[in-house]
């Protein structure tokens, strides 16, 4: 199925308070517009949205502790960055979650089962770290419709409800968010032909293409699983990189917060900005 992009103008009356909710909305940077600002609510309203996400809190405890926890764990404020993390996700129209935790699992289990949510987390848990790959596959039975896959130490402060819309006016199997940075040799960045990533360089030290990098939010369609192969470990380097080969994959940039939390200075940032 896909989504017509066209738009059409109309003009409506309505009650000035009601308005003004509207506008309060628009925050210049994920909804820059009345017209947005309505669209995103009628696309949650209608049920043509996304609703579900798996989102991954696990990995070595040699890269994802922080102190004497998780990352996932550590505190900003009073809340825990996870629980910001889906917070963030829910408040962008994501009711259902799925989340996948390896490292302490039963600390973070134990924590999120005592909170009263007004959305609904799954766990799934591995034995140990296996990469990006394996939580995919492990949540394959719970991803039957178009579904978000975001990682458990990032927010981004995007339109989801546009890159949804592009994504399904596109056909897509996968959509990729990226972010532009200073410093592009520090990560993988993508190279963008067009409205599709053609393929990725790991932490670059040379020529630099590309700006741009993978941010952390994906939207997936169940597709997505007959490309994955037993063998795969890591969703950057073996099933991102095969999609892009084949012109499958979707580049969706975007403008705005970028917070992604892998060591102390990274927390402190987030303490500042969330």
């Amino acid at each position: 199925m896909t989504i017509s992009s066209r738009r059409t103008r109309v003009t409506i009356s309505i009650r000035q308070d009601m308005l003004s909710r509207v506008d309060s909305l628009i925050d210049g940077v994920t909804i820059r517009s009345r017209s947005q600002a309505f669209e995103f609510l009628l696309t949650k309203m209608l049920g043509e949205r996304l609703g579900t996400a798996l989102v991954l809190a696990g990995g070595k405890p040699k890269d994802i502790s922080l102190g004497k926890t998780t990352k996932f764990m550590a505190r900003i404020g009073q809340k825990t960055l996870l629980e910001l993390v889906l917070e963030h996700l829910h408040s962008l129209g994501i009711t259902n979650f799925l989340v996948y935790v390896d490292y302490k699992k039963e600390e973070i289990i134990e924590y999120f089962n005592a909170l009263a949510l007004s959305y609904s987390v799954r766990f799934i848990s591995g034995k140990k770290a296996s990469g990006t790959a394996k939580p995919l596959l492990l949540a394959r039975p719970y991803l039957k419709s178009t579904f978000l896959l975001a990682y458990g130490d990032t927010i981004c402060r995007l339109n989801l409800s546009n890159m949804y819309e592009f994504h399904k006016a596109n056909s897509s199997i996968a959509t990729v968010a990226l972010t532009s940075v200073d410093e592009p040799k520090h990560y993988g960045v993508a190279t963008v032909e067009g409205t599709k990533i053609r393929g990725f360089v790991e932490k670059p030290k040379k020529s630099i293409e590309s700006y741009l990098i993978n941010a952390g939010y994906f939207i997936f369609e169940p597709a997505i699983f007959s490309y994955i192969k037993a063998k795969d470990r890591s969703l950057e380097r073996d099933i991102l990189p095969r999609l892009a080969q084949q012109g499958l994959l979707y580049a969706y940039p975007f403008q705005g917060l970028y917070l992604n939390v892998n060591k102390k200075a990274d927390l402190e940032k987030a303490q500042l900005l969330l």
